[in-house]
């Protein structure tokens, strides 16, 4: 095992502290531990979508002309507007009138 040091903000020390007695953690390295765990987990799900949602538009030319977009400019524009949550919202209604 490797250890690292850090220095923290006095008020994050003071709410891992009272998360230790709300949360049952035993030591504040056992609680930083746990969300370094956690945080690489959110990484690594949010990488998986990045890769996903490049895959699907790189499909785009399969389609020939057929989608909204006319580049990949527009869709990242759309995608980083809020368009990913739209396009889920059309999927759930779109499965539900099935």
């Amino acid at each position: 095992m490797e250890n690292i040091s850090i220095k923290l903000d006095s008020r994050i020390a003071k709410d891992i502290s009272k998360a230790l007695k709300d949360f049952k953690y035993s030591t504040k390295t056992e609680f930083i531990r746990d969300a370094i765990r956690s945080k690489l987990k959110e990484l690594e799900k949010e990488r998986r979508i990045e890769e996903q949602w490049d895959k699907l538009f790189a499909l785009k030319g399969a389609f020939k002309g057929q989608g909204r977009f006319k580049s990949s400019e527009e869709f990242i524009k759309w995608r980083e507007n809020g368009g990913s949550e739209e396009l889920m919202e059309e999927l759930k209604r779109e499965h539900k009138s099935k």
